[in-house]
Parts: C-alpha cells; sequence; structure tokens
C-alpha cells in the first residue's frame, strides 16, 4: 500500500527529530565521558587536593625571611648574621571545641588570663563583642599568645581544661643580632596593618617589613609560604598531617655595612642625639650608618604585645624611629666654607681669586650699611682674636670666619649657591633606605616669597660661614667631601650589595658602582683644598682630637653652627666630615661624617666620634704615616680651642 504525500513528511520529519535526538545524546555522552576523563585522570591529582582541602583543614606554613648579613660574608654556615629567625610556639585556640560561640569563648579566655597569670587587659580588644564574633566567623587562627616562654608552655600542658582548648604552633621569630645599633639600617618586621593589606600582596597572618631595609626589600626577603593539610579529630587533636607545599625561605642580603666599624660609631654616640656615617670615597659603599636616638627591633618584632606597645611610644616620643643622617638637616657651618672655597676657585674668573692670597684678619668684618640711619653690621670670628693674614688653607685650618666673610662677600652669593645645587645638597642621594629627606638651598627669589624682602649683603656674609637659611642632610654634606677626595665624582650611596639564595648561596643580584655625579674641577682647586683639610687635622681645630700615632692621618673640616638659642654653646651643633688615610690611594680612603645635636664644637664632640669609626677602620699598623706628621700621643694632647662657627 503505497504512503501518501502527508504520511511521508511525518515519518520524514520524524526520522530529523530522531537523528537529532540521538545525535545530542551521543554528544553529551561523549563530554560528560571526556570531561570525566579530563577531572579523574588529567587533573586528578590537583582535584583530589582540592577535595581534601574542602573536607579538611589546610594551614599555611609561614616562610622564614631571608637572613641579613655584613660586608664580610663568604657562606650562610660560617658567617655570623646581622639578623636571622629563630623559632618560636603561639597558642591557638581551637574555636570549634566551643562551638564557635563567642559568649564561650569570652569566658574561656578569663580563665585563660586566671589561670596564666595573664592581665586580662592584654585581651581589651579582642573581647568586644563585635570584633570577637568576626574574629570566629573568620575562620583565621585564634592566636591567644605569641613567643610563649617555657614556663608558660609547661602550665598550658599540666591544665587539662586549658590544654584540651587549644594547640601549639611553631612560628619563625626575627632575631636582629647588633639590636639598636643598626636599628635604622635593617629597621624591623610587623604584623600588616589595614593600609598594607589593601595595598600590597600580603596575608594577615604574615609578617611585613616597617622601616629600613626591611621595609624596601619586603619582598624580596618574604620568601614563598607552604601549606599543609590537617585532619583533626573531635577533641581538636591533630590525627593527620601532610605537607602540600613547602615553604620556600626568603633571599639572603649581604650590606656593604662593616659590623666593627658600625659597633664603633654607636658607641660614640652613647648618651648625645646625633649620627655618625661611614662611606667608602670610590664606591659609595656605606660601612657604617648609625643615629641615637634609636630603638630595640627586637623588642618591636616580638611577640610580646604590652612591650612592643609601650616601646614604641617611648621611641616615638623620643624621635628615635627618624635616622638623623639622611633625614634631618641643619646649617652646615664651616664645613660649608670648603664649598666656599671651591666655589671661589672655579670662579676665579669673577674674582681674580687665588687660594695662596692672604686675607687679613682683624678678629670681625665689618659689613657698611647701605640704608641711612640703619648701623653698620658686625660678624666677629669664633673667637673673637685676631688671626692676622692667612691664605686659604691657613683659613680652614684655624676655621677662621673672617677669611670667610670677606670672600663669600667679594665673591657674591650666587655662585655659592649655584655650587651647592652642583653638588645636590638640595636633592635626595638615592640611598636604599626608605623616607631620605633633602637639603634647602635658598634664594633670593625664595626669600622675597618667604619674607617679603630682598637677599642682602649680611644674608651672603652669613651664607659664606654654613649659616642663614642653608640646610642640608649629613649624607648629602658627606657626599660633597667625597667629591673632593675623588676629584668632582660622587657615587651613589648603597648599603644592599648582594642577594644571595638561601637554597645554594648563588648570586641573584649584585649592587655595582654608580657615578651619581662627576663634576670637572681643575688639580689646583682639588690640591688646595686637600691640604687646607689636612691640616685641620694636623695642626688645626681638630688636631687635640685626630692628631695621634694610634690613628691614621685624618683631614677633614669640623663645624660649629649657631641655633636659634644663641648665648651658650651648649645650644650650638657640632659637625666634623673627614677622610683618612690621607696619603692612601683614593681606593683605600674611608669618609666619616659626624653630627651631634647641642654638642658644643666640632672638635668637642663630632670629631671625637668620627675618631672612634677611623679607630675601627685602622687599628695599629695597619696604616703607614708621611714624613711631615707630628702626630702626639694622647697624653700630650693640649686642649684646642672650640669653634663657635
Amino acid at each position: 500500500m503505497s504512503q501518501s504525500a502527508s504520511e511521508f513528511r511525518l515519518e520524514a520529519s520524524f526520522r530529523k527529530r530522531l537523528y537529532f535526538f540521538t545525535g545530542m545524546i551521543v554528544f553529551t555522552l561523549t563530554a560528560y565521558i571526556l570531561q570525566l576523563f579530563n577531572l579523574q585522570i588529567v587533573q586528578g591529582s590537583e582535584n583530589s587536593l582540592k577535595a581534601e582541602r574542602f573536607v579538611r583543614r589546610s594551614e599555611s606554613i609561614p616562610a622564614d625571611r631571608g637572613n641579613i648579613f655584613d660586608r664580610n660574608f663568604l657562606t650562610p654556615e660560617t658567617s655570623q648574621p646581622l639578623v636571622s629567625n629563630s623559632a618560636s610556639l603561639d597558642v591557638i585556640l581551637n574555636t570549634s571545641l566551643l562551638k564557635n560561640d563567642a559568649k564561650k569563648v569570652k569566658e574561656f579566655i578569663y580563665k585563660f588570663c586566671e589561670a596564666l597569670s595573664i592581665p586580662i587587659v592584654y585581651y581589651e580588644k579582642e573581647l568586644q563583642e563585635s570584633r570577637l564574633i568576626k574574629k570566629i566567623r573568620s575562620r583565621e587562627p585564634f592566636v591567644l599568645l605569641e613567643g610563649i616562654s617555657r614556663e608558660q608552655q609547661e602550665r598550658i600542658l599540666v591544665l587539662d581544661n586549658i590544654n584540651r582548648y587549644v594547640y601549639l604552633v611553631s612560628s619563625p621569630a626575627r632575631v636582629y643580632h647588633m639590636g639598636p645599633a643598626l636599628s635604622h639600617v635593617t629597621g624591623y618586621v610587623g604584623k600588616p596593618t589595614t593600609s598594607d593589606l589593601q595595598e600590597k600582596e600580603i596575608k594577615t597572618y604574615q609578617l611585613i617589613g616597617k622601616g629600613g631595609i626591611e621595609s624596601l626589600y619586603d619582598t624580596t626577603l618574604r620568601g614563598q609560604d607552604g601549606f599543609r593539610i590537617q585532619k583533626r579529630n573531635t577533641e581538636g587533636n591533630i590525627e593527620e598531617e601532610r605537607v602540600i607545599e613547602h615553604a620556600v625561605p626568603g633571599n639572603n642580603l649581604i650590606l656593604t655595612i662593616d659590623r666593627d666599624m658600625q659597633i664603633a660609631a654607636y658607641k660614640a654616640l652613647k648618651g648625645v642625639r646625633g649620627t655618625v656615617l661611614a662611606i667608602k670615597a670610590t664606591t659609595g659603599e656605606v660601612l657604617a650608618m648609625a643615629s641615637n636616638p634609636a630603638y630595640d627591633p627586637n623588642i618591636l618584632s616580638g611577640k610580646n604585645k604590652l612591650e612592643r606597645s609601650n616601646h614604641f611610644t617611648r621611641v616615638t616620643n623620643n624621635g628615635g624611629f627618624l635616622n638623623l643622617a639622611i633625614q634631618s638637616r641643619f646649617p652646615p657651618a664651616s664645613t660649608f666654607k670648603t664649598l666656599v672655597g671651591l666655589a671661589a676657585m672655579e670662579s676665579e674668573h669673577k674674582i681674580n681669586f687665588d687660594p695662596k692670597q692672604t686675607f687679613s684678619c682683624p678678629a670681625s668684618f665689618t659689613l657698611k650699611s647701605t640704608f641711612k640711619g640703619v648701623p653698620d653690621q658686625v660678624f666677629y670670628n669664633w673667637d673673637k682674636k685676631n688671626h692676622g693674614d692667612l691664605n686659604l688653607a691657613q683659613a680652614l685650618e684655624k676655621s677662621n670666619s673672617v677669611y670667610f666673610y670677606q670672600l663669600g662677600y667679594k665673591l657674591g652669593a650666587e655662585p655659592i649657591l649655584a655650587y651647592s645645587r652642583l653638588f645636590g645638597l638640595d636633592k635626595k642621594t638615592g640611598i636604599d633606605l626608605p623616607g631620605e629627606t633633602t637639603g634647602f638651598i635658598p634664594s633670593s627669589d625664595w626669600k622675597k616669597r618667604t619674607y617679603g624682602n630682598k637677599w642682602f649683603d649680611g644674608d651672603t656674609v652669613n651664607l659664606s660661614i654654613g649659616q642663614g637659611f642653608i640646610s642640608v642632610t649629613p649624607i648629602e654634606m658627606a657626599l660633597f667631601y667625597m667629591a673632593v677626595v675623588n676629584n668632582g665624582k660622587i657615587y651613589k650611596p648603597y648599603i644592599v650589595s648582594e642577594i644571595r639564595s638561601p637554597l645554594d648561596n648563588s648570586l641573584i643580584q649584585k649592587t655595582e658602582p654608580t657615578i651619581l655625579r662627576d663634576i670637572p674641577l681643575k688639580k689646583s682647586t682639588v690640591e688646595a683644598l686637600k691640604e687646607g683639610l689636612y691640616l685641620v687635622g694636623y695642626s688645626g681645630t681638630a688636631s687635640g682630637v685626630l692628631n695621634s700615632p694610634s690613628l691614621p692621618e685624618i683631614a677633614g673640616k669640623t663645624g660649629t653652627a649657631q641655633t636659634r638659642r644663641r648665648g651658650a654653646s651648649s645650644s650650638n651643633h657640632a659637625w666634623f666630615i673627614g677622610y683618612a688615610p690621607v696619603n692612601a690611594p683614593p681606593e683605600k680612603q674611608i669618609l666619616v661624617a659626624a653630627f651631634v645635636e647641642y654638642g658644643v664644637g666640632g672638635a668637642a664632640s663630632a670629631a671625637p666620634a668620627a675618631r672612634e669609626v677611623f679607630k675601627a677602620a685602622f687599628p695599629p699598623g695597619s696604616f703607614p704615616r708621611t714624613d711631615r706628621s707630628r702626630a702626639k700621643t694622647m697624653e700630650e694632647e693640649a686642649p684646642v680651642e672650640q669653634e663657635a662657627f
């Protein structure tokens, strides 16, 4: 029986639908089988781990931060670190055993404090209801105590009503072996702040660098955390633990710091507020950088919350977080006379200046008034004595202010200010430490904007001895003297010399000396300045402190900056910047800058501080002395009058 046309169309339509649905079923089954193969075979291990993480508790393993060594580093095993890690125990509360009930957790904390004789105020913030609930719900480890003592550990273990609800976890602790002596270089570590968590890739339990190289090289030092999976029973005890990823420690840092010189610099500042800085003249390597008052990074990085808080408050109130070497600025005083002499010699076409020509010192310099009814202004020498005729080297030797009053007045302010800017006295040095500030170089336009009047000749006279509006940081001034030592070359100062792998000690990164500025100076200029600076330590203002057979020959310049509290000498700031050994090749010389707030005079406190660093750098027998040296023993030294400018 033949099919009608309508039946044929129905059958054809049915076949098409059958083929379509059959195809869909085959496609779906194929896709399902492929996905099953992918999940169980191709990604089986990874998905198994994810499933295990879901049903069991995963816990991070904090990585040790990298160790920090001084310049004498050989290998991690044979070198004594400046900063390292040690293991400590933290007490973690298992809130699940308390049904994650905020009331029960609060009651337990009271019992815990009573059992371990801990003031309940220790948990004042944690016991706030909203904060407590949030902490429980976060499912993050509820840390009760960090870095517990052996006595606390024993008491916890014997108290059944305590130890069944807590468990002990090993956590790394940072150890700063030089303590406050190196604190402004190393910085310290602590828990991240809210802003840290928002701005940086860091977790709440991790430690983050706070200040110093711990901060600047934080990601380099931090390492990579691992994690483990734990299975616990209903009582909170670990039944099974498996490490999935091992923690990788952070990279090690090798510093340019010399341990002995650093200790000497810090000890030299005992009882005073100031800074001492030592730099290798031809590379920019910072050999020592001490600032006082300081702080103890072991306390601030420690586990005792109350001790941390109290120490932080004391240090803040005392200004101890300020690294005076790079974060303070003061008038350079007589150390600036060297730059004035340099500006005069390099600008000889302006005033036809010869460093051998003399100016007379009648104990004062009178600046004639150009305004009717305004008296002449008299500027006195620091000792108010007549020193006779002096050339440039003799004026530097005696720190004669009248000589520089006349020289600065004759030269004018603009060349002095121009060379100040050229040598970077108003620019950051770029040292690898956070928070560096800059000095300030004034100008006539600035004075008009600020004070509403023009630049006067009296401003130039004050400027010529490093007083008035100008201010510099100790490290900026040290780099100017580096230019004198290196015939115009200034190297960028740096502290981190190498970054090395903690696994095989392989070199990851090495810092090479970088020329920051190369200022062409006439040979005669450098020779004249070096002669004057040599005389300062040989027979001048610092000779009573620095001319000794136990020391190398030291060239440099003292300075005493007047403050707003004019009058008593105890209100003056003290400077000394110098280098040694004078007769050694430049690559063997080191530069030391010392600054002491209210230090009376350069030779009274700053030069003695620098002397201690030179002693540590050059022990007796390690340096030659020239024939012209007439070194005196310390017993023979006569007191030297302290300069006041």
